[in-house]
Order: structure tokens, then C-alpha cells, then sequence
């Protein structure tokens, strides 16, 4: 039997665009039959060339849980002839509050989902307007405890730097985030360098944001307060009850096989990286036509793959071993010299033959990942 990998789908659509995303997404909702038919199209002709069985399987978008169950059982017919699941395999599903209801629970768990991440982003409907989020934050709660009831292993997103966040409503928001008690939290800075609409309102409002020492200030005063509350924060962005990490995420994290289907879906295996095109119509277009939608495929050197795997080692809590970190001395100097003022500066700590960044080390890791792009 071939090895175990994992597979990622991207499930584009959405009811409307968020204020803060860069995702690839689409709003025209009349293209989902045709785009479902190139995506089963797509895994079949992938399945002819890369069959393995799956440990873990995620859709993502876009707004999966939007997916109508038609459609939905479709996909999942073919997904089960194309690559069958190991017993254990993890299912993850993305599902917005609003659209968590009794009759989706039960129909989610009957195709084998048994994961769902829930874009919460935060439990104050304030913070939730100006984000142009569709939920209030009691549909938030409702949604994670009927999640929780349920049975499903629950992860809830919430995201930092926001506007009108300021440290009352981020203590509230972390209160109430714990009362529910998922078993998984990931935490995202907004990013104000991508091309949003937050962004433009920034450049108009820029009172409405909190600094970068306050945004920094709500990253580690997360951290502190998650890892009170019995979590552990395992990489960068990522907190889980113990056992509960994303199995998914962590095979890209560890180097892992991750196929890909869908619109700018981004796969690897060992040395190979790869992406589909960004672009819904040309997406669509090429497997009417029977042929992969490919933007790039490269091939990395040995040394890019081993710098490519302290990077992603280094975001973990683990860290990465010292040796392979010392290996790159030589041809990744500025990183080895930026790694050596990280460890004076207490943004990073040896213990034996590990090293691994800090909190704080890992707010300003992006200099240092940098080097070993």
C-alpha cells in the first residue's frame, strides 16, 4: 500500500466577502455546480496519478459549511472512491456560525467529518460589524456548543490588531472563548501590508487600530491567557488542548505529503511544491478539458529543503534540532548570524540539542524566516 497522505480541497464561495480577507474567494454562487463538477474532475484525474490513502482530509474556502448537501454528497462520493481514509483519519470541515444548524451537524458527521473549524474571529458584535462578518456573537456561542454537543472536535478562529479591539473587548472575547471550551484555538494578527479593505480604512482611520506594541501586547496576553486555561501553544498561531492538535496542519508543518484540489490550492510532497491558478474561470476551463490546473511546479535543492524545514520546524514549540540548524551556517549566514542576535535577545532559547523561538520571538520571526526563503 502506497504511504499515508493528507489531502486539502478549496471550496471558494462565500454569501460575501469579509473585510480583512486575501483569500481566494468568489461570491457568484450560480458558478458552484459548475466548479464542484471540475473539482470532482480534478480528484479523479489526481487519483490516477497520486492513489494513497488519506490521515487527514480538510476543506477549506471560502465557506464550506455554505455548500449545499447535494453537492456535498457528491464530493464525498468521489472522494471515497478516489482516495479512501484510514479509520483514524482526521475530517476537517470550515464552517462560519451562521450556518450551524442541527439538520448540517447530523448530515457533517454522517459523510465522516469529525473536525469543524469555526471562523468566531470575535465575540463582540462591534468588533464583528467592522469586519463585515455575517454572525453576532451569540450565534458564535450557539454554534460552538451545538458543535461541542455534538461530538465533533471543535477549533475556533479568532484574529488580533483588529479595529475597535481594544483590551476590555479582547478580555471579554478570551472569557468567553474559554466558558465554551474548544478543544482547539488558532489566533491571527491582521495583516496590514495585504491588499483589504481594512487596510484602505487604515490609511483613512488609522486611530481606529491598535499600534504594533498593542497588537503585540494582545498576541502575548492570548498566549498567557490560553496556556492558563489548559492549552498549549504549539506553533506560532496555533493553541490545543492536549491531543488535540491539527493533524492536518502539522503535516505541512513537518514536512509531510499534502495533495491539493481546488482554486489556488497549494500541494507538496518530499521535494516537490506546486499550485493551481488563482482564477475561477481558467480553474474551470482547463478540467473541462481534462488537464490540471497548474500555475507553477518546482523542485527544491537538498539545501533548500533542509533550510525550508527549519523554517517550518521553527514555528513549531519543539523547535528544531541545533545540528540542522548549524548545517546552514554556511550557506545561510545572514540567517545564522539573525538566529545567533535572536538568542542573545531572549527571543529564542537552546535547551540540549533544540532550539526553538519564544512568544516574543515568534512576533517578529518573519526577519528571520526570511533568510531561509
Amino acid at each position: 500500500m502506497a504511504r499515508p497522505a493528507s489531502l486539502y480541497l478549496h471550496l471558494p464561495f462565500c454569501a460575501s466577502r469579509c473585510a480583512y480577507c486575501t483569500f481566494v474567494t468568489s461570491t457568484e454562487r450560480e458558478l458552484l455546480p459548475r466548479y464542484m463538477a471540475a473539482l470532482r474532475r480534478e480528484v479523479t484525474l489526481l487519483a490516477r496519478l497520486a492513489k494513497r490513502p488519506l490521515r487527514t482530509l480538510y476543506l477549506g474556502g471560502g465557506t464550506p459549511s455554505l455548500l449545499p448537501a447535494d453537492e456535498l454528497s457528491e464530493l464525498f462520493s468521489v472522494l471515497n472512491g478516489s482516495f479512501p481514509r484510514l479509520p483514524s483519519a482526521e475530517v476537517t470541515l470550515e464552517a462560519n456560525p451562521d450556518d450551524v444548524t442541527e439538520e448540517r451537524l447530523t448530515f457533517w458527521k454522517s459523510l465522516g467529518v469529525n473536525r469543524v473549524s469555526v471562523g468566531v474571529q470575535s465575540f463582540d458584535d462591534g468588533v464583528l460589524a467592522l469586519l463585515s462578518r455575517r454572525h453576532s456573537a451569540q450565534q458564535a456561542r450557539v454554534a460552538l456548543q451545538s458543535l461541542l454537543a455534538a461530538g465533533f472536535v471543535v477549533s475556533a478562529d479568532l484574529m488580533l490588531g483588529l479595529p475597535g479591539l481594544n483590551r476590555r473587548r479582547l478580555e471579554q472575547t478570551l472569557e468567553a472563548l474559554v466558558q465554551l471550551s474548544p478543544h482547539h484555538v488558532s489566533v491571527y494578527l491582521l495583516e496590514m501590508d495585504k491588499p483589504h479593505r481594512l487596510a484602505l480604512l487604515a490609511q483613512r482611520h488609522a486611530g481606529l487600530f491598535p499600534s504594533e506594541e498593542e497588537a503585540a501586547w494582545q498576541y502575548l496576553t492570548t498566549a498567557r491567557f490560553l496556556r492558563r486555561a489548559g492549552y498549549r501553544h504549539y506553533e506560532v498561531s496555533n493553541w490545543a488542548r492536549p491531543g488535540f492538535e491539527a493533524r492536518h496542519n502539522l503535516r505541512y508543518w513537518q514536512g509531510g505529503v499534502v495533495l491539493a484540489c481546488g482554486v489556488g490550492a497549494y500541494g507538496q510532497g518530499r521535494r516537490s511544491r506546486w499550485a493551481n491558478t488563482p482564477n475561477l474561470g481558467e480553474y474551470m476551463a482547463s478540467l473541462e478539458s481534462s488537464r490540471f490546473p497548474r500555475t507553477f511546479r518546482s523542485y527544491l535543492t537538498p539545501e533548500a529543503v533542509q533550510a525550508e524545514k527549519v523554517m517550518l520546524r521553527l514555528r513549531l514549540s519543539r523547535g528544531v534540532r541545533w545540528q540542522e540548524a548549524e548545517a546552514l551556517a554556511e550557506n545561510r549566514p545572514r540567517f545564522w548570524q539573525l538566529l545567533g542576535d535572536f538568542l542573545a535577545a531572549g527571543l529564542a532559547r537552546r535547551r540540549g540539542e533544540r532550539v526553538r523561538l519564544t512568544p516574543r520571538g515568534w512576533l517578529v520571526s518573519n526577519e528571520l524566516f526570511a533568510t531561509l526563503v
